[in-house]
């Protein structure tokens, strides 16, 4: 009679502490960097953080080109699996392949999917559009002055003065010459009357 008490314990707490013990053994993915479905615009490595530390951990990072990005090998720290990444990574969507060996012995998988966007690129303001066009499209002016011939009046100006003094100067001696014409005929007509008379 006393047996079968122990025995009914004895299986009594095994049953109880099964599934505790259990439950701690297999481990189990706690959170991870990026996060399941985030969006993305860089990454350098990703975290995973499991509810133990685990051993053995193998990541990979499948690319929307078929692409394993994953660097070298998945570093542990405490319950942590830290794997670096080579960039940049390319738009699309990504997936964090794992397996770990869990503290109870077992394989563990599973699988993180992201999404890499690509970087807003900022529109320039208009302000700036023109004053970055307006050095090429506007040279500097040339001077009006440097090839502008002089007045074309001023040297004709001064010839015609010239010519209004010269023709001036030819009436009077034309004017002088007939007078002395006129006196000498005047006075070859009155000499010639009294020889006449004579």
């Amino acid at each position: 009679m006393l047996f079968r008490r122990t025995a009914a314990l004895i299986l009594l707490a095994t049953a109880t502490l099964w599934p505790a013990s259990a439950a701690q053994a297999h481990d189990v993915l706690k959170s991870s960097n990026p996060k399941e479905n985030a969006k993305v615009e860089s990454l350098t490595e990703v975290v995973l953080e499991f509810s133990n530390a685990v051993r053995f951990p193998k990541v990979v990072v499948n690319g929307p080109d078929d692409k394993n990005y994953a660097s070298g090998e998945a570093e542990r720290d405490g319950h942590k699996v830290i794997q670096a990444v080579s960039g940049p990574l390319p738009a699309g969507k990504y997936v964090i392949a794992y397996r770990i060996v869990s503290s109870d012995g077992h394989p563990r998988t599973g699988e993180v999917p992201f999404t890499v966007t690509a970087p807003d690129t900022p529109t320039p303001e208009p302000s700036e559009t023109a004053a970055a066009a307006s050095p090429s499209a506007s040279p500097e002016p040339t001077p009006v002055a440097a090839s502008t011939p002089p007045p074309v009046d001023a040297a004709p100006q001064s010839s015609a003065e010239d010519a209004d003094s010269g023709g001036g100067g030819g009436f009077l001696i034309l004017a002088i010459g007939v007078g002395v014409v006129a006196v000498a005929a005047v006075v070859m007509a009155t000499r010639r009357k009294p020889g006449k008379g004579d």
